[in-house]
């Protein structure tokens, strides 16, 4: 797929090195981000990365010597992603997961970081309500998904520093099981159960195996979970984009054919508040009527609840973007600029040098 940040004539992502081959460019990347990453873990850079403005400086701190639009989000190369997984074992194989509105990022991120830092950033937790609520966090940075490459690397960088001040060790970007790490978050994209507790059971117990208490922990009362309104219509959408794949896969081969490929076309595009948003999720509910009026259908259970929870969530996706305000655009600090688009300068604050600063932390 063209966009902002991949070459159109090599399909390889713009960097500064004018690498042309992906394996050779995998291998550099990984080489100097680790050294960024030292930086990051020795304490030698301040990090604040849970609201948007962190979060970018430490991707930008970390591939600053790959890509000159490290630290710009997916918004800044109009990028909207998806992945096929198998992390459903139940489903039929292959599915899509989808992930937030590139338009709504800054919005999205400051919305997840107001919450944790209400959480005191999960300080004086337990070990078992710590790998619980980072693994709820994890999911919702990780569906926002702000950036075009390095997304993982980089959450995984700041829930280490996360971890760390909340007293716990919690090695994730150097993890030694990452087929398990990988099924357990697409996991909970898909949302195959609708139930978080379901849902983010595969992260909770792959977090805990990595996170254990640092000696300095210091317990104290949980501070309440209160889910801001604007997350709660981002976790209505995420119901309606990870239903729309088995509605039309349910649809597909019998007279609802052309109605299953209208959401098929849709599907992109849907989590996007724009002009044609009410007409992508009229035909996205006609297709779920249509599947309650077919009693052989309805007798998968798994099916069943997909079209429940869809039709539940609808009428709470419209107006996320009256919420979140407009999307923020900005250039990279080099390089060009995605095609025909005007974009603003760079505003983020860079992360600062700390001499003499030292933090404890577990090193690669």
């Amino acid at each position: 797929m063209t966009d902002g940040f991949t070459d159109p004539h090599t399909g390889v992502l713009i960097n500064k090195l004018n690498i042309t081959d992906e394996d050779k460019l995998a291998e550099v990347e990984g080489n100097r981000f680790h050294f960024r990453l030292l930086e990051v873990l020795a304490g030698h850079v301040e990090v604040t990365p849970h609201n948007a403005q962190g979060l970018q400086a430490l991707h930008r701190h970390l591939f600053q010597d790959v890509y000159p639009w490290a630290g710009e989000t997916r918004a800044w190369g109009e990028f909207q992603a998806t992945k096929s997984t198998s992390a459903d074992k139940q489903g039929p194989g292959l599915y899509t997961m989808y992930f937030g509105s590139y338009q709504q990022l800054p919005a999205h991120l400051d919305a997840i970081g107001q919450q944790l830092a209400a959480e005191r950033f999960l300080k004086g937790l337990d070990k078992d309500q710590f790998v619980a609520r980072a693994a709820y966090y994890f999911d919702q940075y990780n569906y926002a998904h702000a950036f075009r490459e390095g997304n993982g690397r980089t959450l995984g960088a700041a829930f280490q520093v996360l971890a760390e001040n909340a007293g716990y060790d919690m090695n994730l970007v150097a993890q030694s099981h990452p087929r398990q790490y990988n099924q357990a978050r697409d996991y909970a994209i898909l949302r195959p159960a609708g139930n978080s507790e379901v849902d983010l059971q595969p992260l909770r117990a792959f977090f805990g195996q990595i996170i254990s208490p640092l000696p300095e922990l210091v317990l104290a009362p949980a501070a309440p979970v209160v889910v801001p309104e604007f997350l709660r219509r981002v976790d209505a959408m995420r119901e309606v984009q990870q239903s729309q794949e088995p509605i039309w896969r349910a649809l597909l081969g019998g007279r609802h054919t052309g109605v299953a490929r209208q959401i098929m076309q849709g599907t992109r595009g849907v989590v996007h508040p724009d002009a044609q948003q009410p007409a992508r999720l009229a035909i996205l509910k006609t297709g779920a009527e249509l599947l309650e009026q077919m009693p052989a259908k309805m007798e998968d259970a798994r099916l069943r609840q997909r079209v429940a929870r869809l039709l539940r969530a609808l009428p709470l996706v419209t107006v996320v973007l009256l919420i979140a305000g407009p999307p923020l655009k900005a250039a990279p600090q080099q390089g060009p600029e995605p095609p025909n688009r005007q974009v603003e300068k760079n505003v983020e604050p860079q992360l600062q040098k700390m001499p003499g600063q030292k933090r404890k932390g577990p090193k690669l």
